[in-house]
């Protein structure tokens, strides 16, 4: 009697202790859950915070080339960036640099001839940021010396139309790119292709 009920107390306790374990397994899930939606959600703060900055430093443009202005100094200002921001104006692309690391001061002219058209459109259909290994399937063969000297980071401008652009961001290899900053990044292009659309809508209205 005392064996058969000493093996029911321990039946019962190793059930016990594995639902003890199951919980405390589906407790760290959940804590895990929470701290990765609370990280998701800072992040979205920051990304809405940075697009709300940058399309407060585009208002009041008039033209393609004061809008390209602001756009390069603002992301050379808030991340540390070489810029190269690239308009399609009447099929031809415009291109405008905005450089301030004196170490890669021969990028633009190594860059600039490959930034075209054609480029555009590709980035442009893609629908996601170009990594320097992905526009080297698309043509631009800057040179392993170059690109082996920058992160670079491409997007494309288009919103439900045609492409309309692309801005060219990079950096000394030895400081990437970060994931944060590419998201950053991509969060204004809705915006900016809207931007950039109205102005060239308004530019053909009045021409």
């Amino acid at each position: 009697m005392d064996n058969r009920r000493n093996t029911k107390y321990r039946q019962l306790i190793r059930k016990l202790n594995g639902i003890r374990k199951e919980q405390a397994r589906k407790i760290d899930i959940l804590c895990n859950d929470i701290l990765a939606a609370h990280g998701d959600f800072i992040n979205h703060l920051k990304n809405f915070q940075f697009a709300a900055d940058f399309y407060e430093s585009i208002l009041g443009q008039t033209n393609p080339d004061l809008l390209a202005k602001a756009v390069g100094e603002f992301f050379t200002n808030n991340f540390g960036v070489n810029a190269a921001v690239v308009f399609m104006v009447s099929g031809q692309p415009q291109i405008h640099i905005y450089a301030t690391d004196p170490d890669l001061e021969e990028i633009p002219s190594q860059i600039s001839p490959y930034l075209t058209a054609r480029m555009v459109q590709m980035v442009c259909q893609t629908g996601k940021i170009c990594t320097a290994d992905e526009l080297c399937t698309m043509g631009f063969f800057a040179g392993p010396a170059v690109l082996k000297k920058i992160s670079l980071a491409v997007i494309g401008l288009n919103k439900a139309g045609p492409a309309l652009g692309m801005i060219i961001l990079y950096r000394s290899a030895e400081k990437p790119l970060s994931n944060s900053e590419q998201a950053q990044a991509s969060s204004i292009v809705g915006g900016l292709s809207i931007a950039l659309k109205n102005l060239q809508l308004s530019h053909c209205d009045v021409g």
